[in-house]
């Protein structure tokens, strides 16, 4: 920013260019001057009309319409700016700066193709234009092609390697591609030439609450949030790192924090409904749910999470509700499929659970959970042998699971074969020695076998 001395000395030279313009009507070069100056100081509406004052007295000076362009480009005039960028264009063609400004705008405009082919022009005019590779590389991100976006970035960084923004759009193409080390590498780089550089310091937090490197990225986020405390997405994401290390206190009040400064973020909401259900707290997790369904936010993913909580509930009816809602927009999501089954078993109705499970079966035939599950609705059901048999494919695939060595010995015992439960109850104790409760039904079995 200019200071006082600048700024005066500035509408000094104004002030004697104007009287060199009205003393000859006909001075452009004193218009140019007087325009610069203009500009200089942020006044863009007579930067703008200086320069159209030129192009009356002269209609091919193509420089007039290049810095009326520049001028109508800082008052968001855009679609003005690319008259005269074309006009330029055709009085003067071969200046990259005319197509790398109209490209500009049209980036702005929302034309990102066309603001690609004129950054293309710009490069292929200027090799060593940093600030072309740069804004096409951010017209990339904005198309989603997060590949060639990095490759500008990295052109950038090669032709201009001071600059933190290429490395943190650089990162950020990479964190969008995926690759989490890597954009943690240029968030670094980044932050080792701009140590102050929040967005930065931000979105490597993000990579590392991605990559489950929970304290890292709390580190990270209280750093922001020094600089910052306001920062709603900065006390969301806290309230996400601190939940998963298990400080539910703290990150219900990093939560609740964001939610005052964005009383209605359906995310905040989401993420506080999550940690209100790793407390118990499943009413508040409701709460938080239907917040944010009522707001037309509620993905399938929050409709699970209400139905589950309403289950922890015993709201079963309830949660069937969501769920049915989830499997009518997505009739393979086998989460749904499988607690639905879960909450109909709780109700007693166990053929319609048996629906669900066989639904399970069917996606997944290789998830050992769906054939447990099935086995202990057809046990339910009076079908032991038909239980036996899902018992079985359970324990098949899931061998060191015990859940489904004790249920196939209960169905034993119930068939009169209690010497097969026997041999479960030793599987059970040999994974679990410390396990009392089989040790009990083992000698029970073993009674029962004395007996037959």
């Amino acid at each position: 920013m200019m200071d006082g001395i600048d700024r005066e000395a500035m509408l000094r030279m104004i002030a004697r260019l104007t009287e060199d313009f009205q003393a000859d009507p006909k001075n452009t070069e004193a218009l140019a001057s007087r325009a610069q100056l203009y500009g200089e100081l942020g006044d863009f509406r007579r930067a703008a009309e200086d320069n159209g004052r030129i192009i009356e007295l002269d209609p091919e000076d193509w420089a007039a319409y290049i810095n009326r362009a520049h001028a109508l480009s800082e008052l968001e005039e855009y679609q003005a700016a690319i008259r005269d960028y074309d006009v330029a264009i055709r009085l003067s063609p071969g200046k990259a700066v005319a197509h790398y400004s109209r490209g500009a705008c049209y980036a702005e405009s929302g034309n990102l193709s066309g603001a690609v082919s004129d950054f293309d022009v710009a490069i292929l005019l200027e090799p060593e234009n940093a600030a072309a590779y740069y804004n096409r590389g951010l017209t990339y991100a904005e198309l989603g092609d997060f590949l060639k976006a990095a490759e500008d970035m990295s052109r950038t960084i090669e032709l201009d390697p001071g600059q933190p923004d290429a490395y943190y759009f650089r990162g950020m193409a990479h964190r969008d591609l995926g690759e989490m080390e890597q954009a943690i590498l240029d968030f670094d780089a980044a932050l080792e030439l701009e140590e102050s550089y929040g967005l930065a310091r931000y979105a490597r937090g993000i990579c590392k609450l991605n990559l489950r490197r929970f304290q890292d990225a709390i580190i990270d986020f209280d750093v922001v949030l020094a600089q910052n405390p306001d920062n709603a997405g900065a006390l969301r994401s806290l309230g996400v790192a601190l939940g998963s290390v298990g400080r539910y206190g703290e990150a219900m009040e990093a939560l609740d924090r964001s939610l005052e400064l964005e009383p209605d973020n359906p995310e905040t909401l989401a993420v506080r409904g999550l940690n209100h259900a790793s407390l118990e707290e499943y009413q508040l997790a409701v709460e938080d749910y239907t917040r944010v369904i009522a707001l037309g936010q509620g993905d399938l993913r929050v409709l699970y999470s209400r139905g589950a909580s309403l289950m922890e509930l015993g709201r079963c009816e309830e949660a069937i509700g969501d769920f049915n809602a989830i499997i009518q927009l997505d009739p393979d999501n086998v989460g749904a499929h499988l607690t639905r089954g879960f909450a109909q078993t709780e109700l007693r109705a166990h053929r319609e659970a048996m629906e669900d499970y066989d639904r399970v079966v069917e996606l997944t035939p290789d998830d050992a959970l769906a054939y447990y599950s099935r086995g202990c609705a057809l046990a339910d059901l009076g079908e032991r042998q038909r239980a036996l048999e899902d018992f079985g494919r359970a324990i098949a695939l899931e061998p060191e699971e015990v859940a489904s060595f004790r249920q196939r010995a209960l169905v034993y015992r119930q068939l009169g074969q209690p010497d097969k439960a026997v041999a479960d109850y030793d599987e059970i104790l040999r994974l679990r020695p410390d396990d009392t409760s089989a040790s009990e039904e083992r000698r029970r079995a073993v009674e029962e076998a004395g007996e037959h």
